[in-house]
């Protein structure tokens, strides 16, 4: 549960559960480690995964992210075979600023 007075980006969208039309896998990409527990292990560290059909808009999620939060950096898109789009995961310390809080 976020502090009080927390705001959260609105270009951040955060899904529970699988879409309805995929599986529930804990499979990863090939190029993609798995999360390891280092990076989730304070509650003010998160792991996000983005995707979208075009990679300039993942750029752009991710240069955002780092203007609010203190993050990874923006990472390289890739793409997954037989999977639309383009993906990419950023590592965000959410209690940390970013650029714009510098």
């Amino acid at each position: 549960m976020p502090a009080a007075g927390t705001r959260f980006h609105p270009l951040v969208r955060v899904e529970p559960k699988p879409p309805a039309n995929r599986l529930a896998s804990t499979a990863v990409a090939a190029d993609m480690k798995p999360i390891d527990e280092k990076h989730i292990a304070e509650l003010r560290l998160v792991v996000l995964d983005i995707a979208r059909r075009d990679e300039d808009t993942v750029r752009a999620v991710m240069a955002t992210l780092e203007e609010r939060w203190a993050t990874s950096g923006i990472a390289p898109a890739r793409r997954d075979p037989g999977e639309p789009g383009v993906r990419a995961r950023i590592y965000a310390d959410v209690l940390r600023p970013g650029r714009e809080g510098s």
